[in-house]
């Protein structure tokens, strides 16, 4: 499992179809915030395991007029931290997610498809073990190329996601680099 949640950030990239000339103002600005809790108990790590789950974090989200006629992009400047908690111990791991994510550009590729190339830049994972010591983190730059049919209409919902190369890893990103397990940081809770 990764811990990176690269798919997330790019749907928002994939449902934008609006065309737009350059040089305008953003479209959308919004700073936004969010919290939520849950429990769930883990029975495929070993022994079950209660854990009590918070995540919270904050951003600020634009959408930018594409160039040429092209499709709105997307910035997401964003800060979260998904915190576990072991209820049996108390015992604490988090997650600190940081970054910026944005399109580059969208290249018209035929018909109603176009090709996105987008980056992710900061720290989009540290790991920070019971004690609080920071255990991992990946920073640098993640560079994504996806295919999107925009299906030629202002229906943002529409938007149909074809395919995405492999991402191109820039800087030291051993949480996405090698999948790190979720196993791996429910055992630093036991």
């Amino acid at each position: 499992m990764r811990f990176v949640p690269v798919a997330a950030v790019c749907a928002g990239a994939l449902i934008l179809s609006t065309t737009y000339a350059a040089g305008a103002a953003p479209l959308e600005r919004e700073h936004y915030s969010f919290e939520d809790s849950d429990s769930f108990t883990d029975t495929e790590c070993g022994e079950p395991i209660t854990i009590d789950f918070h995540i919270e974090g904050s951003g600020l989200f634009m959408l930018k007029q594409g160039r040429a006629g092209g499709p709105p992009l997307v910035f997401d400047n964003y800060e979260y931290t998904e915190t576990f908690t072991n209820v049996a111990n108390g015992a604490t791991a988090s997650l600190y997610h940081q970054g910026v994510y944005k399109d580059l550009r969208a290249v018209h590729v035929a018909g109603t498809v176009y090709e996105f190339t987008a980056i992710e830049v900061g720290r989009p994972v540290v790991v920070f073990g019971p004690d609080g010591e920071r255990l991992l983190f990946d920073r640098g730059q993640l560079r994504y190329t996806f295919r999107v049919d925009t299906q030629g209409d202002a229906d943002l919902e529409n938007d149909v996601f074809i395919d995405e190369d492999p991402p191109r890893v820039a800087g030291p990103h051993p949480i996405f680099d090698v999948e790190v397990d979720f196993c791996d940081l429910l055992d630093l809770l036991r």
